[in-house]
């Protein structure tokens, strides 16, 4: 008969000495499938811990609520949406999110891709998507970068933008002029690919005048930068997939239609809307984190550790 071994946590201390750890007790807590959680001692530093130290549910009081949180948020339903589903306030939702948020940054950052392990991803494709914040005079862009042979979110960032075209006007009388921050999300952008693909060869993207500049100063020569004149969507895929024919940056434009699909308050036509930029890259992140699930061959329902 097979026995589980139980391996003790490390100090958040001094994590090199694992042989100085004790148990320390337990604690209670209300809620959650473990009621009783085991404290630990480290007899080095003196510092008193717990299994729960750094996790995501971390001093939580609903913590059986994190993930059903983040299913429902994956699933196009808006904040309001999941606190009348979960029975909890709205504040209950945002702090969650925001906690969410942050570690899926986290593992955005850090995280190996399996075709960028083995030096095996060799094209990207980058490009924006627009959104707004509050009225449609306050326009956002998200930056993001997507692998060419897993459609992998390799990294994604938020900015403002000036509202163009006929709301240009109205927008810089009623609300100031707005800066325009699409070059440093986007060099961001392009930051993080050159430093997770590292064997990338090819880069796509469209004929946006913004873009041969970045390319050239943060990829290696070597790398060939090919660009596609942008065609019209159509309307199935929230108009960010392209009418007829073979479409260069498909893998890029299916990502994107996920994005507006799976995420509420992306969506072309809805009551969500974004009332800070902040919640907004959390959210992002969130979602990044898990199409990349998705599109591994994962199987649901994720757990985010």
């Amino acid at each position: 008969m097979k026995t589980r071994l139980k391996v003790k946590p490390p100090c958040p201390v001094c994590p090199d000495f694992c042989r100085d750890v004790i148990k320390y007790g337990f604690f209670s807590r209300r809620t959650g499938r473990k009621p009783r959680i085991q404290r630990y001692l480290c007899k080095r530093c003196r510092l008193a811990f717990s299994s729960q130290t750094g996790s995501l549910t971390y001093r939580e009081r609903k913590p059986h609520l994190t993930q059903a949180l983040m299913r429902q948020l994956m699933e196009a339903t808006s904040q309001r949406g999941c606190m009348r589903l979960l029975g909890c306030s709205p504040i209950t939702v945002a702090r969650k999110l925001v906690r969410l948020g942050g570690r899926a940054a986290l593992h955005l950052n850090t995280r190996t891709y399996r075709s960028v392990a083995k030096g095996a991803e060799s094209t990207v494709i980058f490009d924006e998507m627009e959104t707004f914040e509050h009225t449609k005079c306050k326009p956002i862009s998200i930056a993001l970068a997507v692998a060419g042979s897993t459609r992998e979110v390799i990294s994604v960032a938020v900015a403002k933008m000036p509202a163009s075209g006929n709301l240009s006007t109205k927008a810089r009388n009623r609300y100031g002029r707005r800066r325009d921050g699409r070059i440093k999300a986007m060099r961001q952008v392009i930051t993080e690919v050159a430093r997770l693909c590292p064997n990338v060869a090819i880069v796509k993207s469209d004929k946006c005048s913004r873009y041969p500049k970045i390319v050239s100063d943060l990829l290696p020569k070597s790398v060939v930068h090919e660009v596609y004149k942008g065609r019209r969507g159509c309307v199935t895929g929230q108009g960010e997939l392209k009418r007829g024919g073979w479409d260069p940056l498909f893998t890029l434009n299916h990502t994107c239609a996920m994005f507006r699909d799976r995420v509420k308050r992306l969506a072309r036509k809805t009551w969500c809307t974004t009332k800070r930029l902040d919640r907004l890259s959390h959210l992002i992140n969130l979602y990044a984190w898990w199409h990349n699930k998705l599109v591994t061959g994962k199987r649901l329902p994720f757990h985010m550790p």
